[in-house]
């Protein structure tokens, strides 16, 4: 097990710190002025929150309304395989993060953690996404299973991006973004440019 944490501390140092401001900037991008707390220390779940329900980060917006995020950011190298992948059984052999995602926005991306940019990523609707996993008849349903040799006994299911497509809010490439629009679909006219910020 001892192994397992240092694997995962390696993603933390390599992945995801250099990466957290390209999310911080897709934030700031879609909801102007908002403010994110991070509730993660090093990228360790300090936190009631994400511990017991998944949840990385607590967006603020201006209005004083708030979202709950989950994260995950994946080295560039996994992009081809444009995949969302969720792990079911963590490597000590309990429920992995699905059991516990209780998070309202599911932020997944790829990324190259040298130039700290995203090529592709996107925001997704938890509640949404429970309920097309619920109708394919549950997680190990939604896609092809794997098992994780790094990570002790961790499984995870990766499931195709069409699949979850309709859950999807924002989507994005480089330092672009599309939204939703009320009918449903996204428009290739319709591209918002990332804020510098």
């Amino acid at each position: 097990m001892e192994n397992n944490n240092f694997n995962d501390l390696l993603t933390v140092k390599n992945v995801q710190i250099p990466l957290k401001p390209a999310a911080l900037r897709i934030y700031q991008s879609i909801f102007p002025n908002s403010k994110i707390e991070d509730l993660r220390e090093k990228g360790v779940k300090v936190h009631i929150l994400d511990k017991e329900f998944g949840i990385d980060s607590l967006l603020y917006l201006s209005s004083g309304q708030w979202f709950s995020i989950q994260e995950k950011y994946r080295h560039l190298s996994y992009w081809k395989y444009h995949e969302f992948t969720q792990e079911f059984i963590n490597g000590d052999g309990s429920q992995g993060e699905w059991f516990s995602l209780a998070a309202q926005l599911y932020f997944y991306g790829w990324g190259d953690p040298i130039e700290s940019i995203f090529y592709e990523w996107f925001i997704l609707s938890i509640p949404t996404y429970k309920i097309i996993i619920e109708r394919l008849g549950g997680i190990e349903s939604a896609g092809k299973k794997f098992s994780n040799e790094k990570h002790g006994k961790s499984k995870f299911v990766a499931i195709k991006y069409e699949t979850i497509e309709p859950a999807i809010i924002y989507l994005g490439t480089k330092n672009v973004y599309q939204k939703r629009l009320s009918n449903g679909s996204f428009s290739n006219d319709l591209k918002i440019r990332l804020s510098e910020n």
